[in-house]
């Protein structure tokens, strides 16, 4: 049996393409959207791994030498 005769069989196939490159370009479109108008949010989540604001956080609880 050829590929091309399994393919020519499967002749509702062609809708889940479509779905598909549906469902990527509405999350590839979400994705742009935040990217572009959650700016200040992403800056305060990426400076997150370097504030030293808990001062309930001593050197042994962050794995440090007191």
């Amino acid at each position: 049996m050829k590929l091309s005769d399994v393919m020519s069989a499967a002749h509702g196939l062609s809708s889940y393409a479509e779905v598909a490159l549906v469902i990527f370009f509405g999350v590839f479109l979400g994705v742009v959207l935040d990217v572009v108008y959650g700016g200040r949010r992403h800056e305060t989540l990426g400076l997150l791994p370097l504030a030293d604001d808990d001062p309930r956080l001593d050197a042994r609880s962050r794995g440090g030498r007191p």
